[in-house]
């Protein structure tokens, strides 16, 4: 049962610092568990590998910093540790379906958010869930 109290921590601890350059072997040895057993057991219960756990937080994250700053899209992808805007592209159109630019322009000046998962909400509504979810 400790072991679960160890990723709860990581969750929490990667939760809080997003913009920082988060690595498995740092987490595994703040959980106290080797690299392979803290990998295994993370995926066991967010069912996503460490780095994929991270990558998609990140993604949410900066979808919400898209629609609701004005910062330029390589900023927030250098703020969100991605190495170009190239990766960052790729991997926002992966999860999203569109690009950073054409979600930004799509959801800002739209009254209602579609997710990936086709489910429609108005903006409070989906800031709320992006709270939630975070």
């Amino acid at each position: 049962m400790d072991s679960f109290i160890d990723i709860d921590s990581s969750l929490k601890f990667i939760e809080e610092n997003l913009k920082e350059n988060i690595k498995l072997k740092d987490l595994a040895r703040k959980a106290y568990l080797s690299e392979f057993h803290f990998h295994r057991l993370f995926t066991s219960v967010t069912g996503e590998s460490v780095m994929e756990y991270v990558r998609n937080k990140r993604l949410k994250k900066a979808a919400a910093d898209l629609v609701n700053t004005n910062k330029k899209i390589i900023d927030i992808a250098f703020e969100y540790q991605f190495n170009s805007s190239e990766s960052f592209t790729r991997a926002f159109k992966r999860n999203y379906s569109m690009s950073p630019r054409h979600y930004r322009t799509q959801y800002q000046n739209n009254n209602t958010i579609s997710l990936k998962s086709n489910e429609n909400f108005n903006k409070k509504s989906y800031h709320s869930y992006l709270k939630l979810s975070a």
